[in-house]
């Protein structure tokens, strides 16, 4: 039994990351290949079935990498099953108070912790031939190992933080999100983003709790060395979609240069 992003989170003081929203797992095996950590899969924005899921996990598992999942908000039976085929862990968009967190722990633990339905032959379970014992020892450590990750995207979010950090274990900042309900889509360099952003990071550090968010994005730009003397622990990159669109663009300025 191996939970690859547990194992980043404890290990590492930073890891980067991409987000994968193309159906074919070679997405995945390309971004390992390129040196990332771990891979976000997006169920929340991207057409992405579970079955496509669970190929890109294996894909994953099979190159080294840690693997959540973004999940839809609040689809806690989606959660449920992305778990059960194999994710190291979700990450939940949308989490604006205590209550809404207390939902998102429920759905990623096992009792006494949580409320997450039994599986004891699933792929998180290696079959059940995950070697731990009982039933008792494979749910303690699936609630030890689990990730839970959630995206601050709202004013209402920072507001609560304090009270949303319980049994979380990396935040996320959503750029896009955050700027648009601030009222600033547009304005990157806002004093408001920056303060409200700062505000994430610095919450998350009182409570020790890892964070992190995408370098050099449109809606709020910083970049990694930046985000690592934060203490940044999130560093993502693009996606494979936009990361695919550069280098076909910077492909067919070539043959424009040449022609």
């Amino acid at each position: 039994m191996r939970n690859r992003m547990r194992e980043l989170l404890e290990t590492k003081s930073s890891a980067a990351g991409a987000f994968i929203t193309m159906a074919d797992p070679i997405a995945v095996e390309l971004a390992a290949i390129a040196g990332f950590e771990f891979v976000v899969l997006e169920c929340e924005h991207a057409a992405m079935s579970l079955e496509t899921v669970q190929d890109h996990l294996r894909a994953a598992r099979a190159r080294g990498i840690g693997a959540v999942v973004r999940v839809p908000a609040e689809d806690w039976g989606f959660v449920q099953r992305v778990l059960d085929v194999g994710a190291d862990g979700i990450l939940v968009p949308h989490i604006v108070d205590r209550e809404r967190a207390r939902r998102a722990v429920e759905a990623v633990r096992y009792p006494p912790l949580g409320r997450r339905g039994m599986s004891p032959a699933s792929a998180a379970a290696n079959y059940s031939a995950h070697g731990l014992g009982g039933i008792k020892q494979l749910t303690e450590w699936l609630n030890e190992n689990t990730v839970l990750a959630i995206m601050m995207e709202e004013p209402d979010a920072i507001e609560n933080i304090a009270e949303i950090l319980e049994g979380i274990d990396l935040v996320v900042v959503g750029p896009s999100d955050l700027s648009a309900a601030l009222g600033l889509i547009g304005a990157p360099a806002d004093p408001k983003l920056t303060a409200a952003i700062d505000g994430v990071f610095e919450a998350c550090r009182r409570a020790g709790v890892k964070f992190g968010m995408p370098i050099e994005h449109a809606s709020h730009s910083r970049s990694a060395a930046d985000l690592r003397k934060a203490g940044a622990w999130f560093l993502s990159s693009g996606s494979d979609s936009s990361v695919l669109l550069q280098g076909l663009r910077a492909a067919f300025a070539r043959t424009e240069v040449m022609a």
